[in-house]
């Protein structure tokens, strides 16, 4: 397995729930997770206990070649929230308001090349103990480095997973997001969770516009929180796939059952996506992220004091949906004061 960490330059409640039936809206995500049935996945999928609330349930986690259907307040909206505003849509909360100044934008470098941009903004309620933290990060479309570089010419990064920290203090977090008419990916699932888990599509299953409308045989789409990988783990499956055909290919190994469960972290919330600043191996260049929402705990004071740019607490991870190998990046965020990137 090729796990690859580059560490870059930034700039500038307590009880199971039973598995979600959520509608429009932030959704939930307490330290104890949700409870799921065996065969809930997939034939033979096992019964326990899961981190992860679906959302977006088109499009096979990108891999599917008909794309996603966008949220509407009609259908596909688990999670999602419908704001107004366009690409600056202020609080999806009700009674909360922004903590001004409102912070620069951030670019993200790694490799000594400009890799993304992160907006970030925060929104407090009146009596300043609750905050909804908000990311969208737009993936640059210009850069050498080779993210792939097996195949030929230079792969720009794709990114599945982005996973964010500091957020330990509150028992019961909400999250979702805003799919704006400029986003290229919704969330396909959220969870609790540090470790992202590796996605692959069937690729025996044809479409009308190709293969891989369904996940690959035995890759869960609510992973299961034990038997947990150890807690250092950024992403957890059966690892690169190099081949485009044939043996070794996506989809063409079956993970056991410890390679794809990821254990219920309650510092992280991991956002599933599918979004790249160039054409990927599905064929499409989707660089805008959506907006990403966390309601946690917080505290009153100015946004110099109460907040804090937090290293670590921002990952950005490749997990090898299709041939790619595992590549995670770390960069800073902005938390409550006295956060941290605790595993």
């Amino acid at each position: 397995m090729k796990n690859v960490k580059l560490k870059l330059t930034v700039l500038g409640v307590l009880s199971v729930l039973s598995a979600p039936t959520f509608a429009t809206g932030l959704v939930s995500l307490p330290t104890a997770g949700f409870a799921v049935s065996a065969n809930s996945d997939f034939s033979g999928s096992l019964a326990g206990t899961t981190a992860w609330a679906l959302c977006n349930d088109t499009g096979n986690f990108g891999s599917d070649p008909a794309d996603y259907t966008p949220p509407t307040t009609g259908a596909h909206n688990v999670c999602a929230v419908f704001p107004s505003g366009g690409n600056n849509p202020g609080s999806p909360v009700t009674g909360f308001t922004a903590v001004t100044p409102n912070p620069a934008d951030v670019t993200i470098t790694a490799n000594s090349q400009t890799l993304a941009t992160m907006r970030q903004r925060i929104y407090r309620n009146s009596g300043a103990t609750e905050c909804v933290f908000e990311k969208r990060i737009v993936m640059a479309t210009t850069g050498s480095f080779d993210y792939n570089p097996q195949l030929t010419g230079s792969q720009r990064l794709e990114v599945n997973d982005f996973t964010l920290g500091g957020f330990s203090a509150t028992p019961t977090v909400i999250a979702g997001y805003y799919h704006s008419a400029n986003t290229d990916s919704p969330i396909f699932r959220i969870g609790r969770s540090f470790t992202s888990v590796q996605m692959q599509a069937n690729a025996a299953t044809v479409g009308t516009n190709g293969p891989g409308t369904i996940p690959a045989a035995g890759f869960y789409k609510r992973p299961l929180n034990s038997p947990a990988p150890a807690a250092s783990t950024e992403i957890n499956g059966v690892g690169q796939t190099p081949n485009q055909t044939g043996a070794n290919s996506p989809g063409s190994i079956v993970p056991t059952a410890s390679q794809q469960t990821s254990a219920i972290r309650t510092n992280w919330v991991d956002f599933v996506v599918d979004n790249t600043g160039g054409v990927d191996e599905d064929g499409t260049t989707s660089k805008d992220s959506p907006f990403m929402y966390v309601q946690a705990g917080c505290g009153s004071g100015a946004i110099t004091t109460a907040f804090t740019n937090t290293a670590n607490t921002v990952r950005i991870r490749q997990t090898g949906q299709e041939t790619q190998p595992f590549v995670t990046i770390l960069a800073s965020g902005l938390t409550r004061s006295g956060a941290n990137s605790n595993f």
